[in-house]
């Protein structure tokens, strides 16, 4: 099976996530969480909580499961997981129509089957790409993710022009997208070697266990992922109701932005992934970082049209190759054995900025009445991530048997 369908089979994963990760992660749904529990005060508090309470289930069972995924059937447990998210994402809507008390359990549950998902898709990119097409292959599909954010926003404001911006059939119609995506996905997925079973005579490259960085490097290499996820998973989570609250604009106005940022961000973050092979990963994520502080200080020190036009435009060219070079760069760290596995891990520092990040920031943003100043805070721990990875990536490239050994894996 040629590169190009592996990968597009693959990437249409992402263009089904994408459309849960916009509308119920990001515009609609946070809105309506914030407002169902307004009556306690504690609107953003109890969103960051639901969010940071389903993550820590999703990761930990993400790496169990992730093993399991490395010995037996990969495809298996990902069949399984898109199944249960579709489950809870139909479990969402219902509650929305008939039972909105009941949403924050129901979501923490959905969200937490996702994660999982998620996490196990990504563990299929070593499958998809040797090493030097990791960066490409990552950003074409993390890209071909934003069509599908694209063509499923645009479907929830067409129907919200009819039902209502909250309306339960408008929130059916996302999961409805994700369903059918995601089948499609595994139906071409069917066709690729996705594990390399026990019962064959594994070499030492091809151990379950990542042997290119010392414990001591890879330590210090997840914190500093995990603090520059922390402070996108806290923008993609709180923006919707920062351009409402801080802001003052309607829930289209929101909705538009969040479209012009999705357009972008396709032929954004594929180009992003060539540019790797020309001016390196670690260059290309630095930058990825200044971008995001330009974004943040723009909006939070002097908030108008102008500048958030500013933060739309520049936001389209970073939100997708910050995460893409990320999982990229860690595809090309591991053993292809082991993904499942690895990619657990991954998600520990990928998602686990949902356990504390969001929380922390909610509970701030709910004592200052404004999130302001919690935002500009976090972005200071993103750049001290970025230090992190900047200093173990350089080290690993300057160690010949890092070299080596990387080019076996893959």
């Amino acid at each position: 099976m040629s590169l190009s369908k592996k990968l597009l089979a693959w990437a249409y994963y992402d263009f089904a996530n994408s459309a849960y990760v916009l509308i119920y992660q990001t515009f609609l749904l946070p809105i309506l969480f914030a407002s169902i529990f307004e009556s306690s005060h504690h609107g953003l508090t109890a969103w960051g909580l639901s969010n940071g309470l389903s993550t820590l289930i999703g990761v930990v069972a993400s790496i169990f499961i992730g093993r399991f995924a490395d010995k037996y059937e990969r495809l298996f447990f990902f069949k399984w997981s898109i199944i249960l998210s579709f489950i809870g994402m139909l479990a969402i809507v219902e509650v929305i129509a008939f039972r909105p008390a009941e949403l924050f359990i129901v979501y923490l549950l959905a969200n937490s089957v996702f994660i999982i998902s998620l996490a196990l898709s990504d563990s299929i990119l070593p499958f998809i790409a040797t090493k030097e097409k990791a960066y490409v292959a990552s950003g074409f599909a993390w890209g071909f993710g934003y069509v599908g954010g694209v063509i499923g926003l645009i479907i929830v404001i067409a129907l919200q022009h009819f039902f209502g911006s909250y309306s339960a059939i408008v929130f059916l119609s996302t999961a409805l997208f994700y369903g059918i995506f995601s089948f499609y996905s595994l139906n071409g997925l069917r066709k690729v070697t996705l594990n390399e079973y026990a019962s064959e005579k594994l070499s030492s490259t091809q151990s379950t266990t990542t042997s290119l960085l010392s414990p001591s490097q890879k330590t210090i290499l997840f914190v500093g992922y995990w603090l520059i996820s922390e402070c996108i998973t806290v923008i993609i989570l709180f923006f919707s109701i920062f351009a409402s609250e801080e802001l003052h604009l309607s829930t289209p106005v929101i909705g538009l932005c969040l479209l012009i940022v999705q357009l972008i961000a396709f032929p954004a973050t594929w180009y992003g992934g060539v540019l790797v092979k020309r001016y390196g990963n670690l260059k290309m994520l630095g930058l990825t970082i200044f971008v995001w502080g330009i974004i943040i200080l723009s909006l939070v020190l002097h908030p108008s049209l102008l500048t958030l036009g500013l933060a739309v435009l520049l936001c389209g060219l970073v939100l997708g190759n910050s995460q893409s070079f990320l999982r990229a760069q860690y595809s090309t760290l591991i053993n292809r054995a082991g993904s499942g596995f690895q990619f657990g891990l991954y998600s520990i520092v990928g998602e686990a900025s949902v356990l504390i990040g969001p929380v922390a920031f909610g509970l701030g943003s709910d004592y200052l009445h404004s999130e302001k100043l919690p935002i500009i805070i976090l972005y200071f721990f993103m750049v001290i991530g970025f230090i992190l990875v900047w200093k173990i990536i350089r080290q690993a490239d300057e160690t010949p048997a890092f070299s080596q050994n990387s080019e076996k894996v893959v």
